[in-house]
């Protein structure tokens, strides 16, 4: 200002200070500062500043809302912070406009635009209204720093937030449209992806998925390859790009209790195409979720090279393999698997088929097979699953700690097999397998479990083509399909097996046979069979619980088992059928068996067989142990009971030589017979036998009870000595020619 006041103290009657003074309460009222400074240098508030302090002080007190007052019903604004609700657009809004005429009066039916406008000094928006149909607009993501299909750095909101939907790139659910490349995009950000949206999404490509993914496939969500399309619905990044071979994947989930879709039925055969899914060389990976796979071409699932593989609730309806592991597989838990497949459920292989080999020199190591539920109808290609879980190999890797447990359902052939080489490339090695709560059953014709080194020719330097370090079963239940073992251990005669220690603990009620070696000509040797906990009704006319066609068997283990035969002339607890059924010991305890013809025979073999038979029951058996055409046998028996019809005894030697000690009781009855040059001598010392010793060989210092009064030494307890049999009650003697 032009005019300089004077400091006179106050009140001033100086013109000069009137003067000062009209200019400073013009501006105290018109200004649209804040302030103005007095006469002695002084700042104060002008109105404005006032008002701004006024506004200021009521935010922060807080608005206050005209309850059940809306710009449709009217209202009367009294004060600056009261608040009034717009219903077209539910914002809520402040009239910033003077009150210097008195309150801002809204009439009914009215909005903020036709009751003063919207802006400063007239109504402004304070709720989020703007915010929410901003956040709700396709880009707004960006609003807190996302935008799809970028990659964010770590502590951005955009790092924190990956959650990606096909909405989100503008692709919705269609029966007819074709996806092609709209989702690149959303695979190649990685991060959580999620198909939500109930419907059909048609993809012309496989989705490769990325290090970090998280693929979610919901319920009602089905991704189907179209019609023109042949080829895998998924692949991983690290074998997209060199085929698995360079930097693994970290981790990748696919989950979700939707569908997958290959819609391979009228579509040919593709090589690696007609894999539903591949994925090797991740580090970990986890499937499963309820997630349902239909109708690839060839396996659904073909995973190989993956440290981690956690697999849990796959479902499928499929004409080949539901899920195929190829070596390298370091730890794999593969659990609650159901549905039906053309061909194997859960096949374990390093390469059955050239055109579909993926595998690396390697193991399969720590695998966890439990719960594979297949239910008992054809699939849409109407054929059905031809094993639960199938092991093979062309001769690259070791199995190594393999459990397979809970198999339930129908199989259309064995319900499991480990198998050589059908190609004669190797052989099959197993370190540890273990078996158990098998109630799947086979196909007709077909065993629950086969072991079977294949066809030859065996492979130059392989003498087996299947070994097995140590195989433990326990539990199968399975129904025998009609005349066929439970278990089947065999091969071909260039293609050895091998299995060198083997268990079978619990069987079903009813069976046709539990165990058969060497089937098919085939060459199989068992270093020790152990089989206990049987309680096992024996169908008619099954060869026998174990027969041993063309194996050879260490050591036989039986024991803690009943075995029950219709009547006597069918059914051994084991049976070596042949040249070929060849076994050194058995060793039988804590047994019985019902009626059969046989508790033990052993047939035409050249070498020494030792028997070993304690606290055991036969009834109504004809032969307890039969001995036919064996050059060297001994019979060891301890506190048995043996209990045959007229005419049967525990013992016969049928052409072969055979030495006897034990105890045996047969209720006085003859326990031996001998028949075409056959010989029974008993050990040294006094036996617990019943025999009649006319047709026992001597040996000096052996003695038993003779069962044959007419002979001159009477009957009762004996001893011989060169020849001559000596009653120790009568002291009668009788001498023999043998």
């Amino acid at each position: 200002m032009a005019t300089q006041p004077t400091q006179d103290a106050v009140p001033s009657e100086s013109p000069r200070d009137l003067k000062f003074n009209a200019g400073k309460i013009d501006e105290f009222v018109t200004s649209m500062g804040w302030t103005y400074t007095d006469r002695f240098g002084q700042k104060h508030y002008t109105i404005e500043g006032i008002n701004y302090l006024s506004q200021q002080a009521m935010a922060a007190y807080g608005y206050v809302i005209l309850t059940g007052k809306t710009f449709t019903t009217g209202a009367t604004i009294n004060n600056p912070n009261e608040v009034l609700l717009n219903t077209a657009d539910g914002e809520y809004y402040k009239w910033t406009g003077s009150f210097a005429s008195g309150p801002k009066v809204v009439p009914a039916n009215s909005t903020p635009a036709s009751t003063g406008g919207v802006g400063p000094g007239a109504w402004v928006g304070v709720g989020d209204a703007s915010l929410r149909a901003a956040l709700a607009a396709t880009g707004g993501a960006g609003l807190v720093g996302l935008s799809v299909g970028s990659v964010y750095p770590a502590g951005t909101v955009g790092s924190a937030i990956q959650y990606r939907t096909p909405q989100m790139y503008g692709i919705e659910p269609s029966t007819t449209n074709i996806i092609g490349s709209g989702l690149d995009a959303m695979f190649a950000a990685g991060g959580d992806i999620r198909f939500e949206k109930p419907g059909t999404y048609l993809t012309d490509r496989a989705w490769i998925l990325r290090s970090g993914t998280r693929l979610w496939i919901g319920p009602g969500v089905t991704i189907r390859a179209a019609s023109t399309y042949n080829g895998n619905l998924l692949r991983n990044y690290a074998y997209e790009t060199d085929g698995g071979a360079g930097t693994a994947d970290d981790i990748i989930e696919i989950w979700g209790a939707g569908t997958l879709d290959y819609d391979g039925l009228e579509k040919p055969f593709s090589g690696l195409n007609a894999m539903g899914a591949i994925f090797k060389n991740v580090t970990t990976l986890r499937i499963g979720g309820g997630l349902m796979f239909r109708n690839s071409r060839k396996y659904c699932w073909l995973i190989c090279k993956v440290q981690n593989l956690h697999a849990d609730g796959l479902r499928f309806n499929t004409i080949s393999d539901g899920i195929h592991l190829q070596p390298p597989i370091e730890n794999a838990w593969i659990k609650n698997l159901s549905g039906v497949t053309g061909d194997d459920f859960c096949a374990l292989t390093d390469g059955d088929y050239p055109n579909y080999d993926i595998a690396e020199p390697g193991d399969f190591a720590n695998i966890n097979i439990e719960g594979i539920y297949v239910r008992n109808v054809n699939n849409d290609e109407g054929t059905r699953a031809t094993s639960l879980v199938a092991l093979g190999t062309a001769g690259m890797n070791t199995f190594r700690s393999i459990s397979v447990s809970k198999l339930y359902g129908q199989s259309g052939n064995c319900v499991l097999y480990a198998k050589g080489d059908a190609q004669s490339r190797g052989r099959m090695k197993i370190e540890r397998l273990a078996i158990s709560d098998v109630f799947a059953t086979p196909g007709p014709g077909a065993q629950a479990i086969v072991i079977d080194g294949l066809h030859g020719p065996q492979p130059a330097g392989v003498t087996y083509a299947v070994e097995i370090d140590t195989l433990s079963i326990t539990n199968i239940m399975s129904q025998s399909a009609a005349n066929q073992p439970l278990i089947m251990v065999t091969g071909d005669t260039n293609a050895q097996t091998i299995v060198h220690s083997m268990t079978i603990d619990g069987t079903p009620r009813t069976a046709y046979s539990i165990v058969n070696l060497g089937a098919n000509a085939s060459q199989v040797t068992v270093g020790k069979l152990n089989i206990s906990n049987c309680n096992t009704l024996f169908i008619k006319d099954p060869n026998s619980a174990i027969v041993n066609t063309r194996g050879y068997i260490g050591s036989l283990v039986i024991s803690n088992s009943n075995y029950h035969f219709d009547d006597s002339t069918y059914g051994y607890a084991y049976r070596g059928v042949g040249v070929d059924g060849r076994i050194d010991s058995i060793f039988m305890s804590n047994c019985r068996q019902d009626d059969g013809v046989n508790v033990v025979s052993v047939q035409r073999q050249t070498q020494q067989v030792a028997v070993h038979i304690s606290n055991t029951e036969m009834f109504g058996v004809q032969t307890g142990v039969n001995f036919i055409n064996v050059s060297s046998a001994r019979l060891f028996v301890d506190n048995c009971w043996y209990r045959g019809d007229s005419g049967y005894t525990f013992i016969a030697s049928n052409g072969s030589s055979v030495i006897l000690r034990g105890s045996v009781e047969t209720d006085g009855n003859n326990a031996a017979t001998t028949s075409n040059g056959g010989t029974i001598t008993l050990a040294r010392g006094m036996q617990g036998i019943s025999c009649d010793v006319s047709k026992i060989t001597s040996m000096d210092g052996a003695g038993c009870h003779n069962t044959n009064g007419s002979l001159s030494c009477g009957s009762g307890q004996v001893v011989v000595q060169t020849k001559v049999w000596k009653n120790l009650f009568s002291s009668a003697t009788y001498t023999s020619s043998i």
